[in-house]
């Protein structure tokens, strides 16, 4: 059995803040399914990362594609509760003020 079986399948729902909450795993197998449930939104939206899983550099990339495409719009995506793995990679990468609403140092 392939080992991206036993991952949690990445969804993206409403949560009951009026906000979305983001859960399971985006890899590199899932990562084009993952662009393709970007959410539409109007205004601002908190995005609650809290249950994803397994944070790679597909997951990054694939948050930033909806970040550019939600600013795009007018209508920006704020990043939550990201797991550490998530947190730490964005850092590395230069990018935690631009997705994860990290204070300018």
């Amino acid at each position: 059995m392939a080992t991206h079986h036993l991952l949690a399948a990445f969804n993206v729902a409403a949560d009951n803040d009026n906000g979305l909450r983001a859960s399971g795993a985006i890899t590199f197998a899932n990562a084009a399914e993952a662009l393709a449930k970007m959410p539409e939104t109007r205004g601002p939206v908190d995005v609650d990362l809290s249950g994803m899983v397994n944070a790679d550099s597909a997951t990054l990339a694939v948050l930033v594609a909806w970040a550019a495409r939600a600013s795009k719009r007018g209508a920006p995506l704020r990043f939550k509760n990201a797991p550490a793995s998530l947190h730490n990679l964005a850092r590395l990468s230069d990018l935690d003020g631009l997705l994860l609403g990290a204070p300018p140092v």
